[in-house]
């Protein structure tokens, strides 16, 4: 008589099985729940950015179970771990605490053993919050958790490359499109753009002031039943008090003074970014990081390329610019190669604050970028007026085309004359 020998369940997949179900019955899809295969968490932060890249990479353990904010599985819209291998809180806090400093998106780790639970939660500043006894997570739950007091350009963070474009990733894949206001993928990129144009202020005006353990103004305000629309009532307020200043500089005709996103997508928006210094002192970073809004807006068959940002360096170094020439980007983008000149020739010979009145003055003369699309264009002025004004020649229109100019973009004649009159066009 043949028999077959039975593998016993081990005592924690009985437990994850039943959370799973539980999650289930809380609301969340079975989409949004990946156990088979285990999650693999990077070990070091050159592994997330690896990943990121769609490289191999290390890993530091794999997660019993994931949940994301959304349908796509990706790493981005990571949203809560769960572990259950560990014998007590004590093996379980010190996993979860692992994993979740490797997952730099996810919000919050749960472990369970079948009878004790505990959820772990981030604060902003890389701190933690601990509830035991804690029930499972719904899917709409608000895991933000804002730190004790108001951050400070001194007490912010610059984040790394894989962390920044993940949570701009983040926003645009799972907050800005289910805003119930705005349902236009343009407009939507438009309203988080403006968003992004309030907190990039923001940082100048922390990075610049006198006493930097001052509170930003880019943060999460009131309490726990008020900060949504308190938090979403500043920005607004903020971003009315830029548009106002840098109307004629930034913004284009159609751009108002409103932000139209609703208060709940604002104050998402102030959660994911607020931890953040996004001006500091690595500018491929913020270039970085809003080419993800300009690959967002490409549409197919438009023939747009982004030069990745490894090449713009060295190539703009392979040209030794001083402020002797005159520099033109036809098809600027995002700005990664006019901000790249104005650093370069800022470095060598402008370094001093005494001496911005020269740079400001070169760039004003000398440094020109054109482009069709009016994100990557918008992007590229508010970055270099953050970094040290230069935008006054930071054009909307095609370059090369010069039949258009006369009718659809005057502006260009009038900045750069004929074609072949500055540049050679």
């Amino acid at each position: 008589m043949n028999s077959t020998a039975v593998t016993p369940t081990k005592p924690e997949e009985t437990v994850r099985q039943r959370v799973i179900k539980d999650l289930m019955r809380l609301g969340w899809k079975e989409t949004q729940l990946r156990w088979k295969p285990e999650w693999q968490v990077p070990d070091t932060p050159h592994d997330l950015t690896k990943r990121e890249r769609g490289q191999k990479y290390a890993v530091c353990g794999s997660a019993d179970l994931v949940a994301f904010a959304d349908d796509s599985g990706e790493w981005y819209a990571l949203q809560v771990i769960f572990e259950f291998k560990a014998p007590d809180i004590a093996h379980g806090k010190a996993q979860l605490l692992r994993y979740l400093s490797n997952e730099p998106m996810a919000k919050m780790g749960f472990w369970t053993n079948g009878s004790e639970t505990l959820a772990v939660y981030k604060r902003h500043q890389s701190e933690w919050v601990f509830v035991e006894n804690a029930g499972l997570p719904h899917p709409t739950d608000d895991l933000t958790q804002p730190p004790d007091a108001p951050p400070t350009w001194n007490t912010m963070r610059q984040p790394s490359e894989a962390e920044l474009s993940g949570a701009l990733k983040r926003l645009v894949a799972t907050v800005v499109v289910s805003d119930p206001h705005v349902v236009r993928r343009e407009d939507q990129l438009r309203e988080l753009l403006h968003i992004l144009l309030v907190k990039l202020e923001s940082d100048a005006v922390a990075s610049r002031s006198a006493n930097r353990d001052n509170p930003v103004d880019f943060r999460i305000y009131g309490d726990a039943l008020t900060k949504v629309a308190i938090t979403a009532s500043k920005v607004r307020e903020s971003y009315k008090e830029y548009f106002h200043k840098q109307r004629t500089r930034i913004f284009n005709q159609s751009d108002r003074e409103e932000l139209f996103l609703s208060d709940d997508t604002i104050f998402a928006v102030v959660a994911e970014l607020s931890p953040f210094r996004i001006l500091g002192d690595d500018v491929d970073l913020l270039a970085k990081a809003f080419q993800i809004f300009r690959t967002s807006a490409l549409k197919s068959g438009e023939g747009q390329y982004l030069t990745p940002l490894r090449v713009v360096r060295p190539a703009v170094m392979a040209m030794e610019i001083t402020s002797a020439d005159k520099v033109i980007d036809p098809a600027c983008g995002s700005g990664a190669f006019v901000v790249e000149a104005l650093r370069q020739v800022a470095q060598r010979e402008f370094p001093g604050d005494d001496e911005a009145y020269h740079l400001v003055k070169w760039a004003n003369d000398n440094l020109y970028g054109v482009d069709k699309d009016d994100i990557g264009v918008k992007l590229t002025k508010a970055t270099m007026v953050a970094m040290r004004d230069g935008s006054t020649h930071v054009l909307l229109g095609d370059a090369i085309r010069t039949n258009l100019w006369p009718a659809k973009y005057p502006k260009l004649g009038q900045e750069l004359g004929a074609p072949t009159e500055k540049f050679g066009l």
